[in-house]
């Protein structure tokens, strides 16, 4: 828990330096009511407890702020949440902190990311993590990342383990591409490094494809699939000869044969889930997960489910000048002209300017890791005003250009970019 508290400090003073000038601040506060038929489907908790078949709240606070610049990016997060379980007497409660520092090399980028989390009611539970990462951006719109590192877990009170300290070295392969302006799909492979590359021995893969509207609204289907193996030595009776072993001289008796017997336990999931945005604080949003295990270890099969609905509201704090201007940075790719803008929002990003002729409905951003968008226009050569207009629901704004953003008068009290083509 001392950990979480010192990540959150370190959030709010770094945030609160230098008047904020290049940091992004949000807030976000959620509240949803759920029901789930094991305890490893309720947000969080995941601990596995198919007993716990009970209505669930959720209330969580989380504060995030991010600073980009010189091809540098880090990103805080801290939050506290409340999970009471309506047909027990568990109200789990906790929180979580998490720094992510990343540094791009053009097409590749290297960081690091650690965190802790602390959650506690009928046994408490601590986590810690540590991964160093390296993403590959192959398009402007797809990119493979592969980190490692360490995670440490402990548990005290438990009824049904022993109070222990592990820690597990694990691995995580993960890709993502958006094959258009409105369609996604994100996939993982996860594992131990003590295993591996015996990947089929233990190991956590998923596949999200999610459909995003223009105003910020999206749906989604997960798939995910997880896989453990076991093996253990059987000691079976060979026979071989009547009971006694027979008279002596007649040969060998009965005898004993130990035999290696390797168990596989396998979870399948399929989950949906989607959020709509109200406006530019409020949006709903709501999820359904059906799950099965078979193991072969306990002989089982066992069907859960878990659904749950809720609000969340969420708005970008700022300290003396605002946090929330943007500085595009263009480069010339393949022949056309790439945009990369660093901002933290919920919403959608467009380009509306001189190259579309100022329709409103603009030219979509697509959002890469670390909280980036981009986008490719072919342009030929001149100048091109524009803007940037942040969409979420029926909300819309234009977004201020900051001070390294070359700009002129739009005529109206307010500025346009400036991108020359050469």
């Amino acid at each position: 828990m001392r950990s979480i508290i010192l990540i959150m400090s370190i959030s709010f003073v770094i945030t609160t330096m230098g008047k904020s000038q290049h940091w992004q601040n949000t807030v976000s506060l959620d509240s949803r009511v759920g029901y789930a038929t094991n305890s490893y489907l309720n947000p969080f908790l995941g601990e596995w407890d198919s007993s716990v078949e009970s209505g669930y709240n959720f209330t969580s606070a989380f504060w995030q702020s991010h600073w980009y610049k010189n091809n540098n990016s880090v990103s805080v997060t801290g939050g506290l949440f409340y999970e009471p379980i309506f047909d027990t007497s568990d109200n789990w409660k906790g929180g979580m902190g998490r720094i992510n520092y990343n540094h791009r090399f053009s097409s590749f980028s290297a960081g690091i990311e650690a965190g802790a989390s602390y959650f506690s009611s009928a046994f408490s539970r601590s986590v810690g993590w540590i991964q160093p990462k390296i993403t590959w951006f192959a398009s402007p719109f797809t990119y493979v990342r592969l980190k490692a590192g360490s995670n440490f877990r402990s548990y005290r009170n438990a009824p049904s383990r022993p109070a222990s300290s592990n820690r597990f070295d694990l691995y995580g392969m993960e890709f993502e591409t958006w094959p258009s302006y409105n369609w996604r799909i994100t996939s993982g492979v996860y594992g131990s490094l003590d295993t591996f590359p015996n990947v089929q021995e233990g190991f956590n893969a998923n596949t999200t494809v999610s459909y995003h509207f223009r105003n910020g609204s999206h749906v989604a289907l997960n798939f995910g699939y997880k896989q453990y193996q076991t093996e253990f030595t059987e000691e079976t009776d060979t026979g071989g000869g009547p009971p006694g072993g027979g008279p002596p001289g007649a040969g060998p008796g009965g005898g004993t044969q130990n035999t290696v017997v390797q168990n596989t336990d396998r979870i399948l999931q399929l989950g949906t889930n989607a959020s709509l945005p109200l406006n530019n604080r409020f949006s709903v949003f709501g999820s359904a997960v059906l799950l099965q295990l078979d193991s072969e270890t306990s002989n089982v099969k066992i069907n859960d489910y878990e659904v749950s609905a809720g609000i969340r509201f969420r708005f970008a704090p700022t300290f003396g000048k605002s946090t929330e201007k943007v500085n595009p940075k263009w480069n010339l790719k393949a022949g056309k002209q790439q945009i990369q803008i660093n901002f933290n929002t919920e919403g959608r990003l467009y380009l509306v300017g001189e190259f579309n002729n100022w329709n409103r409905a603009g030219i979509p951003l697509r959002k890469q890791a670390d909280n980036t968008y981009t986008a490719q226009l072919d342009l030929s050569a001149g100048s091109y005003e524009y803007k940037i207009l942040q969409r979420q629901g029926d909300a819309e704004k234009w977004l201020p250009f900051s001070n390294d953003t070359y700009t002129v008068d739009d005529g109206y009290g307010s500025e346009n970019a400036i991108l020359l083509v050469d």
